[in-house]
């Protein structure tokens, strides 16, 4: 980033890959330097990665461990005005009542709109977790 001036930007965004940082301390403390005052960082990340590419720290924390590093990441690089934790996967959705076996006796179609929406319902539930982290200079 050395070749931006101090408090040229108001947002920076890193996705996906603060786990393959070797420096953090140094692109932290760039991110710092080239944001204008009250600019954000926003390093997002899920539990997933290539291990052969990952810093060894990464891959023994959890969810939380891996949180607490890339808030150390800010911590450690500059003085930040504040710094956030955030789980951005969508709550979980209620799967719909099913029907008695009454209901579906009485008019078959009920079973499957049924299967349909708790089928859709299970894939809006799954997937991987989402976290950011967020500096405010």
């Amino acid at each position: 980033l050395s070749q931006f001036e101090d408090n040229s930007f108001d947002i920076i965004t890193n996705v996906v890959s603060v786990d393959y940082l070797v420096r953090p301390k140094e692109i932290f403390e760039e991110c710092h330097r080239v944001l204008r005052p009250g600019g954000v960082a926003l390093m997002s990340f899920s539990n997933r990665c290539f291990p052969s590419k990952a810093v060894a720290m990464w891959l023994q924390a959890d969810d939380i461990g891996r949180l607490t590093l890339v808030g150390s990441y800010f911590h450690y690089s500059a003085d930040w005005a504040d710094i956030d934790a955030l789980d951005i996967k969508k709550p979980q959705v209620d799967t719909p009542k099913r029907p008695s076996v009454a209901e579906i006796m009485g008019n078959p179609t009920k079973a499957f709109a049924w299967a349909s929406a708790a089928g859709a319902v299970a894939k809006m539930n799954s997937g991987d977790p989402m976290f950011v982290v967020k500096g405010t200079k």
